[in-house]
């Protein structure tokens, strides 16, 4: 451990880290192990002025031989003779570990996820703890492109489109070949590119447009409008089984699943969404992510310095200029929202 002293070690918790968030596992509960993991590191650091006073007395005695200590204290037993040793300064017990139980607990770390994965989907997520809470507004805002791999499996339906709802119809399947299946998705595309240029209030066909396209790509108003998919691509065909890599905005999971199942019956079939992997959120990716088994107070700490490279705004603000964004997509919220961006990156 690279810290002697705890509270050394908590004034460093602030900041943005990524962790790779398993399936099965609600954001709740990766919150609770990961503060749960803070508090067991930091506690197993020297936490309270009695264990300093401690280690101090111990490091100043003098070392001498353990023999001749052996022969001076037979030597005392045998002459019976009085011996007065003045004893060090005894700290206060009243602060000792026993007495006043754990220095830190799970409660003692805030932290926050932007842009949460629900419990059946797994992938990149990331969190801001201590400081990094403000800076979550920011990745928000940013309105960052999402990359997932969608798994499907055609030949049956649920009546919730996920694998563990109740089956209410079974098809067959084996007139569905990939060429069928790319078709669908580049419909699913070339369907959300129109609603782009909707949304953006120009005709998709215009010189607007094009000139709209061209400084990048074209995101909607805010995180509050309906998903949309800027990339759909069978990467992996198998029957009945199948992979979609999607790069999406506004997202979710329920709308996954809706798109598989519709999938399914434009191909005259039935398909359900059997898995969803995020493998990045903007810059952060893969390479980002912490297993769960790095969950812990150094490997996170170590994070915030990966992370921390990633926050820049010529990459938080696609390239743009702070004043340009702010005003024109409400990026930054206020003037304090510019400063302290700015302080932050400095860092």
């Amino acid at each position: 451990m690279r810290f002697k002293w705890a509270a050394d070690a908590y004034r460093q918790l602030n900041g943005v880290f990524c962790i790779y968030k398993p399936t099965e596992l609600p954001i709740s509960k990766v919150i609770e192990k990961i503060q749960w993991n803070l508090a067991r590191d930091l506690n197993a650091l020297p936490c309270y002025k009695y264990e300093r006073l401690v280690d101090a007395a111990e490091n100043s005695r003098p070392s001498g031989d353990g023999d001749d200590n052996d022969i001076g204290s037979r030597s005392l037993l045998v002459t019976n003779q009085p011996v007065v040793t003045t004893l060090p300064d005894i700290p206060d017990l009243s602060e000792h570990r026993l007495v006043l139980g754990p220095r830190y607990i799970g409660s003692d770390f805030e932290i926050w996820p932007v842009g949460p994965i629900p419990k059946h989907t797994s992938g990149v997520q990331v969190f801001g703890i201590g400081g990094g809470r403000q800076f979550l507004g920011f990745i928000s805002r940013a309105l960052y492109l999402r990359v997932y791999h969608v798994k499907g499996r055609f030949g049956w339906a649920t009546d919730n489109f996920s694998p563990k709802g109740k089956i209410i119809e079974r098809t067959t399947f084996h007139h569905i070949t990939k060429p069928k299946l790319d078709r669908m998705c580049s419909i699913a595309q070339a369907n959300h590119t129109k609603l782009m240029f909707k949304y953006a209030g120009v005709h998709e066909d215009s010189q607007e447009a094009y000139e709209y396209a061209c400084k990048g790509l074209v995101r909607p108003a805010n995180k509050d409008m309906s998903p949309m998919l800027y990339g759909v691509k069978c990467i992996d065909y198998n029957l009945p089984d199948f992979t979609l890599e999607i790069h999406a905005i506004n997202e979710t999971s329920n709308y996954f699943k809706s798109l598989i199942h519709d999938i399914g019956l434009n191909l005259k079939s039935t398909a359900v969404c059997t898995d969803i992997r995020r493998l990045r959120y903007g810059h952060f990716t893969l390479d980002h992510a912490l297993l769960q088994k790095h969950w812990t107070l150094e490997n996170i700490l170590d994070n915030f310095r990966m992370c921390h490279k990633e926050l820049h705004p010529n990459k938080l603000l696609i390239g743009a200029n702070i004043e340009e964004r702010g005003k024109d997509n409400k990026l930054l919220e206020s003037e304090k929202d510019q400063k302290y961006l700015t302080s932050f990156v400095n860092k």
